[in-house]
């Protein structure tokens, strides 16, 4: 495909995009870190497609405004969206210094990294097969897959977050691992078909519904004491906040993934991103931990911005199908 056809396709597609209004909401919360290219058109997709986006950009808001898109509709799109609730922007938010990835992959269903080249170092993404994502190796907040936690020490207390059928499941197991208490925590409210609250209420899990997790508090010695939490609510066909607050003790936290792989990977995007400290993604822009995703200058170079969006674009439909799946 040469790239005039690739820019007048992508072109097209925006059109079509610019047309349409938003999806109903899926009750999914995608957190797509920065806003260069890739970054503001997955943010965008996603938020279209029915997902509620938190958009983490390092610059502050006047910086990112002077150099967001040279594309007049995007950016009234991108307000639209805002205006609607649909897309959140935490600006002045770096990662790997003022987040952490471990707690953006808890507090998030998907996380899509759009930042630059030094993102692979910075979060060791460039490897290929990581055993499990823990925060600051420091024994804390984590994020593991179901069989994981048979290597790892049985807390008194935990949280699990989200409402899959993989975070009710791994609930269930830390109680049947000898967990004292386990408390399965929702942004908003489990399937209406009862069946996974019918298998945790038999596992004696606790369900908490609508709460959306703010941080991980730890004590002097830096464990995990307990996670703080704002209460939601549904407010037409958004979900947003209510201004309470609750506090619910934990000695781990933890959140349910897949195991990555089974996918053909593009064999382009493939060797571009094992070119030095590139982060190495499949086809579909998925990377060795499952639920991460990446696109842009971290993992192809020599990107121009009709290719950044692009990866943006095709991420979006690759996370919106794995979370609907």
């Amino acid at each position: 495909m040469t790239a005039s056809t690739d820019a007048l396709d992508l072109a097209s597609e925006e059109f079509s995009l610019l047309a349409g209004e938003p999806a109903p909401p899926t009750g999914k919360q995608v957190a797509v870190v920065g806003a260069g290219m890739a970054g503001m058109a997955c943010a965008i997709r996603l938020a279209l497609l029915g997902n509620s986006v938190v958009l983490y950009e390092a610059r502050s808001r006047e910086r990112m405004d002077e150099t967001v898109t040279d594309s007049a509709s995007e950016r009234a799109l991108f307000e639209r969206l805002v205006a609607r609730g649909r897309i959140r922007c935490e600006y002045g938010r770096k990662l790997g210094v003022d987040i952490e990835l471990a707690d953006l992959h808890l507090w998030h269903d998907a996380i899509f990294i759009g930042v630059g080249l030094a993102s692979g170092r910075v979060l060791a993404l460039s490897g290929s097969d990581p055993a499990g994502l823990v925060d600051a190796g420091r024994r804390v907040a984590a994020v593991y897959a179901l069989d994981d936690l048979l290597a790892l020490p049985v807390p008194q207390r935990a949280i699990v977050i989200g409402a899959s059928r993989g975070a009710v499941g791994m609930a269930a197991r830390l109680k049947q691992l000898g967990a004292h208490d386990v408390t399965l925590a929702l942004r908003h409210a489990l399937a209406p078909d009862g069946r996974e609250e019918e298998v945790a209420r038999a596992c004696f899990v606790r369900v908490r519904g609508w709460v959306a997790p703010l941080e991980v508090l730890r004590d002097e010695r830096g464990a995990v004491a307990s996670v703080r939490f704002e209460q939601t609510r549904l407010l037409g066909d958004c979900m947003v906040d209510t201004g309470g607050f609750t506090e619910i003790a934990a000695h781990a936290v933890f959140k349910a993934v897949g195991r990555a792989g089974g996918t053909e990977r593009d064999p382009l995007v493939r060797q571009q991103s094992r070119e030095g400290d590139r982060i190495e993604v499949d086809g579909c822009f998925r990377t060795a931990l499952p639920g991460i995703y990446a696109g842009g200058d971290c993992v192809a170079a020599r990107l121009d911005g009709v290719q950044a969006r692009r990866h943006g674009l095709q991420a979006a439909q690759a996370i919106h199908a794995d979370l609907q799946a």
